[in-house]
């Protein structure tokens, strides 16, 4: 013999075939849910389009005013001067080919809450009626500020309040709340 390799081969013996695979899984999808703001109200103020949401974006106390923005810029942003902030909802008429945005601001009189209601036209927020306040007083919960006037379609029926003096009050005064037809100033 001598010093070295061997010449010999090796016999190599399988006992079975490799049955083990790789597997590659796909990396799982990741949905990721928008965030829509908690006071967000979602309507349609834009004819013929999908409906988008609103809501309060900004409040600035120093200068008394409240922005209202909409998902993904849909409509430009609302800004309410002499505002400490507010809260928006929507109303649905037949004589309106949109939904109209309500919005009840809150002033620096704290006894008064300020309604004003806009429909959105060219792309343009535009006040329906003017803006009219009610006293907390006359603001009971089953109170809609404005609708349309049954005797009148073509008018707005609001409810607002006014000073009264009253000599039976023990201020001197009541605040009563009175109701409206109006036009309307943009259809």
């Amino acid at each position: 013999m001598c010093c070295g390799t061997s010449t010999q081969k090796s016999n190599t013996v399988v006992i079975g075939k490799d049955t083990t695979s790789v597997v590659v899984e796909p990396p799982e999808e990741v949905i990721i849910a928008p965030t829509i703001p908690p006071d967000a109200v979602t309507a349609n103020y834009r004819k013929n389009t999908k409906a988008f949401y609103g809501y309060v974006k900004n409040v600035q106390l120093p200068g008394a005013l409240t922005t209202i923005a909409f998902e993904d810029n849909a409509a430009p942003e609302l800004h309410l001067k002499n505002s400490l902030g507010a809260e928006i909802s929507y109303l649905r008429f037949p004589q309106f080919e949109s939904d109209l945005l309500l919005v009840n601001t809150v002033i620096k009189d704290p006894n008064f809450n300020k309604y004003y209601l806009y429909v959105l036209r060219d792309n343009q927020w535009k006040q329906v009626v003017n803006g009219w306040a009610i006293h907390k007083d006359n603001r009971p919960d089953t109170l809609q500020p404005i609708t349309i006037d049954e005797d009148d379609p073509g008018k707005m029926f609001r409810y607002y309040s006014v000073f009264d003096l009253d000599k039976d009050s023990e201020l001197g005064y009541t605040w009563r709340l009175l109701n409206e037809s109006i036009s309307i100033e943009n259809w």
